[in-house]
């Protein structure tokens, strides 16, 4: 099976090729469903190819707008320049964009977005016909239905969503962030109103409404995270042949982690499936980073999880992600720290490095302004310290490791 990591940005690519993703998938410019934030320009996507393919990792590209006739030629100039950089796949959603991708070329695979919902082997075997190599089963599929699709169209590769945040709507056809802020989700723009605090009153039946609320409302709309950590081999025995994790507007600290557990689970799964075992520190980890309460959602009906968390739509942080490392001069043992957050003099950091399985503790001693010399009490967002390391290191620091410490969000 392969791994699928979220690449919103450059950073968040190279991230998750660093933590062992098969492939990335990133937003074609204002054509993705999560443009703007983490739309690539062409230039950056040349740059993410490149550093992608070196790193045998391979480039789908999302174009799965809703697309109006006054997008289409935009849409084909965009991908035509992303064909010549050599992307690996197009995920689309669009018929018409289908047929035009592939008159242009039968050398970039076709990915149908799972907003064309695919939900029975029929569709699977329509979309085979015209030239859709991979489908990115509906949401709404439970694991038994993904292996009838599976044993139906055995040609029709299949790929599923395994991790992050999930939506209300059906496949994520959404209207109400239209409707309501007059920003489409369905061309990439969703203002998520699922995720505001609503109350709820039926005022012309006079019949009750049975939900669950305070006096200040509820997150009725609110899903919970996906996280199917837990359940590798089945979706191995359902006949999945890609494990994609949702996040592209997350951080990079997001992407690295979740690609990192998935990655370790995924390898003990590969290595020896009639010995694994699901070890327990993978959720844990899951749970450091931000995050809603956890749900399978569809896919084991049986277990019957709550799908919606409907007290508050805040996420949860286990860790404060404080920045990544430059360079580790080992024999002075001095780390120089890109910070992103506040760090002080004496706070304890973990480093996780994608070189090394085992996380790094280290206690923050002396801090020092690169450009200035200055000694400092703590380190800001923005800054690049030199951080003298309390006690020994068993090991170099690789450039870009995530550093973090411990929060005050559990």
């Amino acid at each position: 099976m392969e791994l699928i990591a979220p690449a919103g940005n450059l950073e968040k690519l190279k991230a998750a090729v660093r933590f062992g993703a098969d492939a990335v998938y990133c937003g074609a410019g204002s054509y993705s469903l999560r443009a703007p934030e983490t739309s690539f320009s062409i230039a950056d996507l040349a740059e993410g190819v490149q550093f992608a393919h070196d790193h045998q990792c391979k480039v789908y590209l999302a174009m799965n707008i809703f697309a109006f006739d006054e997008d289409i030629a935009g849409m084909l100039v965009y991908f035509d320049q992303a064909a010549c950089l050599g992307i690996d796949a197009v995920i689309v959603s669009d018929p018409g964009i289908i047929a035009q991708v592939r008159r242009r070329s039968n050398a970039i695979r076709i990915h149908l977005s799972t907003q064309a919902n695919t939900t029975n082997s029929e569709s699977a075997r329509f979309w085979r016909e015209q030239g859709v190599d991979r489908i990115v089963a509906a949401r709404e599929l439970s694991l038994a239905r993904i292996g009838e699709i599976r044993k139906r169209v055995p040609d029709m590769e299949l790929e599923v969503f395994v991790h992050g945040a999930m939506c209300i709507a059906y496949s994520g056809r959404c209207l109400l962030s239209k409707f309501m802020s007059d920003r489409s989700a369905n061309r990439g723009l969703c203002a998520q109103p699922c995720r505001w605090e609503y109350q709820l009153e039926e005022s012309v039946s006079g019949e009750k409404q049975t939900i669950e609320q305070d006096l200040h409302g509820t997150y009725i709309l609110n899903s919970r995270d996906l996280c199917m950590i837990g359940h590798i081999p089945e979706l191995a025995a359902a006949g999945v042949d890609s494990l994609k994790i949702e996040g592209r507007m997350k951080t990079a600290y997001y992407t690295a982690m979740v690609t990192r557990v998935y990655r370790a689970a995924l390898d003990s799964y590969l290595k020896s499936p009639e010995n694994y075992r699901f070890d327990p520190r993978w959720l844990e980890e899951l749970k450091s980073v931000s995050h809603r309460p956890y749900t399978t959602g569809f896919y084991l009906p049986d277990r019957e999880d709550e799908t919606e968390c409907i007290t508050d739509s805040s996420p949860i942080r286990g860790y404060d992600f404080v920045g990544t490392a430059d360079l580790h001069d080992r024999q002075a043992n001095i780390l120089t720290i890109r910070a992103r957050n506040r760090f002080a003099v004496g706070d304890i950091l973990e480093i996780i490095d994608p070189d090394h399985h085992e996380v790094l503790t280290i206690k923050v001693g002396e801090i020092t302004d690169t450009q200035s010399g200055k000694s400092m009490a703590e380190a800001h967002n923005s800054y690049v310290v030199d951080v003298s390391l309390g006690g020994s290191c068993d090991h170099l620091i690789g450039k870009d490791a995530m550093i973090r410490r411990v929060g005050v969000y559990l």
